[in-house]
């Protein structure tokens, strides 16, 4: 293999690895992270001048090695005894299967250059939706929080306090109370003294008897 297909086999295998490395279900930061390199690399006008330059390249190369590949094999006859048997040059066969060889390489190159473009359009379309989902849930949050802020200080708000009126209503009941157990207190008094002085009266009539 020559030394600018062996870099085309290099370069076929790093996007392999960068394809399959796309498609694995990476965190969300991470994929952020890759998308906005790719990003800032696409929008430099030097990386798209060097990509279409080494685009056109690859399909000149896969091009040629597709009309080399196609070029019918010489074959002649080699005749031996009463059989006629067909022979083609080993070169010649070698030629050709080098030839297919870069058509493979060359096509997977043009055909993954189209591919990983479109792999980070659907990251491009995940990594904006998740943001979306993350600022919505964020955004809901916060709702929440003033909600619970709102009602608890609307239920302080609601907390009537008490006129003087009724300040007023609440401690004559007070008063009230307190008078009849204080009256309740004086029939008690009033009638254990009566106990007390009967109680002796009792005692001496029993003795005289």
């Amino acid at each position: 293999m020559s030394i600018y297909f062996t870099t085309l086999f290099v370069i076929l295998t790093l996007e392999m690895a960068l394809l399959f490395f796309l498609v694995l279900p990476l965190p969300h930061r991470m994929r952020k992270f890759v998308y906005k390199t790719y990003f800032q690399l696409t929008s430099s006008g030097q990386f798209k001048t060097v990509l279409y330059i080494f685009a056109g390249i690859i399909g000149l190369l896969f091009i040629d090695s597709w009309k080399r590949a196609n070029i019918p094999v010489s074959m002649y006859h080699h005749v031996k005894g009463d059989e006629t048997e067909l022979n083609t040059s080993t070169q010649v066969l070698a030629t050709r299967a080098f030839n297919q060889r870069n058509v493979y390489i060359s096509g997977f190159i043009l055909y993954f250059l189209i591919g990983i473009p479109t792999v980070f359009s659907i990251i491009r379309r995940l990594v904006k939706y998740q943001d979306l989902l993350i600022e919505r849930a964020q955004k809901e949050g916060k709702e929440g929080e003033t909600k619970d802020m709102k009602d608890e200080k609307l239920g302080n708000s609601n907390k009537v306090e008490p006129s003087v009126k009724e300040l007023e209503d609440m401690l004559h009941d007070r008063n009230v109370s307190l008078e009849g157990l204080l009256a309740q207190v004086k029939n008690f008094e009033k009638y254990y003294d009566e106990m007390d002085k009967s109680l002796p009266e009792e005692v001496s009539v029993k003795k005289t008897k």
